[in-house]
Formats: structure tokens, C-alpha cells, sequence
């Protein structure tokens, strides 16, 4: 901002100078350096603001690599049952595609005991956590000890052991019982394991929740099958289109080659010469990236695909004006192979030298010590040299405005006092000479 003139104020009611004026005209010519200084602060910001967006729209393509070198982004795997109200299945990706035959003859259970003849539910609470009851309180969960009105001042304590499973039975004796209440002669519910059949291969395990039967499958069973009618599971792995991955990634390249060649434009016309038009860190990226685009696509090891190595293996195409597309011939011929190399892995622009692929070198560019992330730093840092400078400026020019406000106010009072003098003597000669007309 630059420093303003003041009016200067008098008890006079004329001057003969106009100190303010006189004052704006030369602070303009004292100004013209912080002017300068804000058209650079100016381009700086906009510097900044086109290396941030350049780097914004690396990360993208950065995105964009990894998405199509991630191979579970190009199959779908599912586990089905043919029947779902008895069982259904999660699986992980080291599931086998494959089908089996499943029957559940028994499901895995907790043992339960009703015990009656309680008169309130104060007093069948008391019961179970009587001292006496401390081995019975083991086998059960103070949430599964529960209390039910069976009839108008009839109550009855259910208890339920603590984990599913033969395992985790238990029982009442005799000695558990106190007067007045009735021990039933058998449980509700007898503990069981899970019993089942994959194959016709038997199973049994204590919970309905199984993981170690089939890899990468963990059955939850809900109820059983009918003797002698199993259901089918069937673990499946389905092909995933990667044209929209590929469109994502010749749109991510191209949004960032439009940008770059908008803000790097040479021309003699400031209006239409980019910001970044000499900026050399960035021109220097832009080659390391069509560079990178060039190269070999290997699998995921790094060794070169045995036919088709560069991006035609992938229905890409580079052309000859720098943007990246989706060639449909080239897609087609690479269709049969292209999947199963997707899925398999694959690795864009990777140097042997750098034992990097493209991805990773974007994200060198953008982290703190890389070319995009330097530059956005650097030009920070001028900014603020800048900003400091003209602040420093500034605080001498209001100095200067201050004497050239005293100098020419001065001049002006003195010129006043002149005039003044002036026209004293002058009022003096015209008195003389009219005495002497008249004598």
C-alpha cells in the first residue's frame, strides 16, 4: 500500500501554496519502489497458487496409477449360499473360487436352567448371588442371569451358561437349591456344539461362527438343513472392467498436461504468457512424467510383460500432442490378456535405476524435498522477503512524507510572511506617492 499524502491545517484563510498537493505529487514518485514491490508480492501469490494446484492435480494422478496397479480393484469376489436362511459367509481375499455341499445337523448352543418358586424377583436375584452361589455364578454372566414373572406373584430365574458349546455345560445339584424353590428335573436347553458337514467331510466346533473350516471363508450358521438336502456355498471370483480406471487416468494426466501448458504459454503478450512460462523445476517435471509414460509396463516385480511393454499393453495410447487416450483398438487387442495382467499386478513408468514406478516418483515430487513441493517453498519464501521489504519501506516513507509536510509548510508560512511584507511597503509607496500628488 502506498503511503498517502496529508493536508497540512492554518488559521489562514488562503495560502499560498498547496502543501497537500505538492506533498501527493512527490509521495507518488517516492511510492513507484512499493509499487513495484507489490506487483512482484502479486505474481508470487499467483506463482504459488499454480504450483499448488500443479501439485494437487499430481496427487490426482498419483491416485489414478495406484487405483489401476492395485490388483483387488479388478475382481469381485463373492461367497453365496443357495440357501440363505441357514448360513451365510464372509470371505477375505485368499479365498479359492470354488463350490461346496453343506449340511448342519446341529447348531451350537448355551446349556439353560429355569428355576421357579420365587415369590418376587427381589428375592430370586438375592438366591443367585447368594454367598453359596459363588461356583454357580461362574458358569453364567450376570447379564444372562435373568428374571422373568411367569404368573401374578410367580417368578423365575433364567440361567444361561456363559458360552456356547458342550464345553461350557453346566448343572444344578441338590445343594444349590434352598427351601421353597424348584429345581427342574432336566435343563431347557442342553449345551451342543455345532455339528456340520463340508463335502461330506464332518465338522464340529463350539460356536455357529466358523473361520477355520474353509480358507478365507467364515461361515455363520443360523439353522439346519434337511437330512439328506444339503446347500450349495459357492465362492466366486468375477473380472472387473478397468476401462473406468483407465478413463480416470487419461483424465487425471490430461487435466494436469492442459493445466501445466496454460501456466508454462510463452508469448511476447502478457495476457495470454503463463505464470510458470520460465519456470524450469516445473518444465523439468513434465518431461520426467511423459518420460515415466514412456517407459516399459512391467508386472508387479518389475520384470517387462513379455509381448506388448508400454502403454498400448494397456489400450493407452500417448499422442503426438502430449495427451494421453484410450486407443478402443488397442484396447481390443490387449482384452484378452489385459485382465489377468490387472489382476496379476502391474507397475506404469517403472525404472530399474530408480527401482521406482511413475507413482512413487510423483510422490517424490510432491513430498518436502521434491521438485513441485521446493518450488511452492522457495517462492514462499520470496513472497516473504518481499512483504518484509516493502513493509520496511513503507515505515521510511511516512519519515519522508513527514519532512516534505513540514518543508513546504514552512516555505508556505514564510512565502505568506513575504507577501504580507509586500504589501505593507507596497501600501507605504502608494501612501507617499499620492501625499506628494496632492502638495
Amino acid at each position: 500500500m502506498a503511503v498517502s499524502s496529508t493536508s497540512s491545517s492554518t488559521s489562514r484563510t488562503s495560502s499560498s501554496l498547496d502543501v497537500a498537493g505538492i506533498v501527493s505529487g512527490l509521495m507518488e514518485a517516492e511510492n513507484v519502489p512499493v509499487n513495484k514491490l507489490d506487483a512482484k508480492i502479486g505474481n508470487s501469490t499467483v506463482k504459488i497458487t499454480a504450483l499448488g494446484q500443479i501439485k494437487s492435480q499430481l496427487s490426482a494422478l498419483k491416485s489414478s496409477l495406484i487405483d489401476l496397479q492395485t490388483p483387488a480393484n479388478f475382481s469381485k469376489q463373492a461367497a453365496k449360499f443357495s440357501t440363505t436362511s441357514v448360513a451365510t459367509a464372509e470371505f477375505t481375499a485368499t479365498a479359492t473360487a470354488s463350490s461346496y455341499q453343506m449340511e448342519v445337523t446341529t447348531l451350537a448352543q448355551p446349556t439353560i436352567w429355569n428355576v421357579s418358586g420365587f415369590s418376587t424377583s427381589e428375592s430370586a436375584l438375592a438366591w443367585y448371588n447368594a454367598d453359596g452361589q459363588s461356583s454357580l455364578r461362574t458358569n453364567v454372566t450376570g447379564a444372562d442371569a435373568t428374571v422373568f414373572q411367569s404368573a401374578s406373584g410367580s417368578f423365575v430365574l433364567s440361567l444361561k451358561s456363559k458360552t456356547l458349546g458342550s464345553n461350557f455345560s453346566f448343572t444344578l445339584s441338590a445343594d444349590d437349591i434352598a427351601a421353597g424353590i424348584t429345581k427342574p428335573e432336566i435343563a431347557y436347553q442342553t449345551a451342543s456344539n455345532a455339528v456340520f458337514k463340508l463335502n461330506g467331510v464332518q465338522f464340529t466346533r463350539s460356536s455357529n461362527t466358523v473361520s477355520d473350516a474353509i480358507t478365507g471363508i467364515t461361515l455363520n450358521l443360523a439353522t439346519t438343513t434337511t437330512v439328506g438336502t444339503p446347500i450349495t456355498l459357492t465362492v466366486s471370483t468375477e473380472a472387473v472392467s478397468a476401462r473406468p480406471k483407465l478413463d480416470a487416468l487419461v483424465k487425471a494426466y490430461n487435466d494436469l498436461y492442459a493445466y501445466y501448458k496454460s501456466q508454462t504459454a510463452s508469448s511476447i503478450d502478457s495476457a495470454t504468457r503463463g505464470i510458470l512460462h520460465s519456470d524450469f523445476g516445473v518444465s523439468s517435471m513434465m518431461r520426467q512424467l511423459i518420460s515415466g509414460l514412456m517407459l516399459p509396463t512391467t508386472d508387479s516385480t518389475g520384470v517387462a510383460l513379455t509381448d506388448q511393454t508400454d502403454l498400448s499393453s494397456l489400450g493407452l495410447k500417448l499422442l503426438d500432442n502430449g495427451t494421453l487416450a484410450v486407443d478402443d483398438t488397442l484396447l481390443a487387442a490387449a482384452s484378452s490378456t489385459l485382465q489377468t495382467r490387472l489382476a496379476a499386478g502391474i507397475r506404469i513408468g517403472y525404472s530399474s535405476t530408480l527401482s521406482s514406478d511413475l507413482s512413487n516418483q510423483i510422490g517424490d515430487m510432491i513430498l518436502s524435498g521434491g521438485v513441485i513441493q521446493d518450488r511452492i517453498a522457495s517462492e514462499t519464501s520470496t513472497r516473504t522477503d518481499l512483504a518484509k521489504r516493502k513493509t520496511t519501506l513503507q515505515e521510511k516513507l511516512v519519515s519522508v512524507q513527514a519532512r516534505y509536510t513540514a518543508q513546504y509548510a514552512s516555505l508556505d508560512a514564510l512565502l505568506f510572511k513575504l507577501q504580507g511584507t509586500s504589501d505593507s511597503l507596497k501600501s507605504a509607496l502608494d501612501g507617499l506617492t499620492n501625499s506628494q500628488k496632492n502638495s
